[in-house]
Parts: C-alpha cells; structure tokens; sequence
C-alpha cells in the first residue's frame, strides 16, 4: 500500500512539474554545411525581424532518399565551451525526414511548398522556399537542455559529408 501511494505521489509530482511549461525558441544563426568534395544540399536561409523568423531557400541537387544517412547532433554551450548535448541521431534520411524533421519542424511552416511529410521519402530534388517562419518548439521534448543550443545536421554517402545546416538557439522554458 506504501509504495502505490509514494508511486501515485511520483506521478503527480512529475506531472506538476511538466504541465504548464513550454519551451520558447530564439534562433541565433543558420547556416549551411559544405559538403567534404561536393556540396548537394545547400540552404540559403537568413533570419528577418526581431522574432529571428526563417526566410530564403534550400536547393536539393539529388534526391536525399535512404542512400544518405542523416547525422542529427545536438550540443549545449556550457562553461564557454561546446558540448555533447543529449541528443545524437544516426538514421537514414528516410527515417529522419518523417520521424524528426516531419514531426518537429514541419509543423511551424505555413508558408512554404516543402512536401508534406507523407511525402518526404524520398525528398526529391528541387529548390524549395521557406517564408516567415517562427520557431515555436510546442511539441518539442521536454529534455531538451535550456540555454544556448547548436544543431547539426549533415547529409551523409559513403561516409562522406554532402552537405548539411547548423542552426544555434537559445531554448527557455516559460509559464503558461
């Protein structure tokens, strides 16, 4: 009886802690990534306005299907310097495109003829827009680290890099 009492006081517990609180993104730069010997994905995004939205276009020179793998990395700046973060993906393009990609970012574009994410594997090639876009992480995972983030994503083949972004963020949390 004592331990489902101080395991219901646990979950209560956690779940005050987590509700009402949302994460609030400041995007701080993004750039693009060169590729080791050639370059197939390049963005040439700029942030506008005092809410750091995304604006410009990213060309896609070649299809980005599961013959690329996506190296996603997250790292945290601490003390003055940069470190491994929490969160370091390896996967497929596929699989990153629908599970990371579709689930996270794509939600916060309106204005933009990026594929929707059923579409996505593969990511064909083509110049695509991106218009005003706000970062807003509603959805995002709660573990994320707070502070001054940096993002990067690379495009990989044969185990060489083909390109990629690199984005740094500020995340903090406020009260709903």
């Amino acid at each position: 009886m004592f331990f489902r009492r101080l395991q219901g006081f646990l979950i209560l517990s956690t779940l005050s802690v987590c509700l009402g609180k949302s994460l609030e993104a400041r995007v701080q730069s993004f750039n693009t990534i060169e590729g080791d010997e050639e370059s197939l994905f390049v963005y040439n995004v700029r942030l506008i306005g005092r809410d750091r939205m995304l604006n410009g276009t990213f060309v896609f020179k070649v299809d980005l299907d599961d013959t690329f793998d996506v190296s996603f990395n997250i790292l945290v700046f601490k003390n003055g310097e940069w470190e491994e973060g929490n969160i370091k993906v390896f996967t497929k393009a596929c699989n990153f495109h629908t599970n990371y990609f579709g689930k996270y970012f794509l939600p916060m574009v309106n204005d933009s003829n990026i594929p929707p994410v059923n579409e996505l594997c593969p990511f064909r090639k083509g110049k695509y827009y991106v218009k005003n876009i706000l970062i807003e992480p509603k959805n995002w995972p709660t573990v994320l680290y707070r502070g001054l983030t940096k993002s990067i994503v690379k495009y990989i083949r044969n185990g060489k890099c083909t390109g990629g972004v690199e984005y740094d963020m500020s995340l903090t949390d406020i009260n709903d």
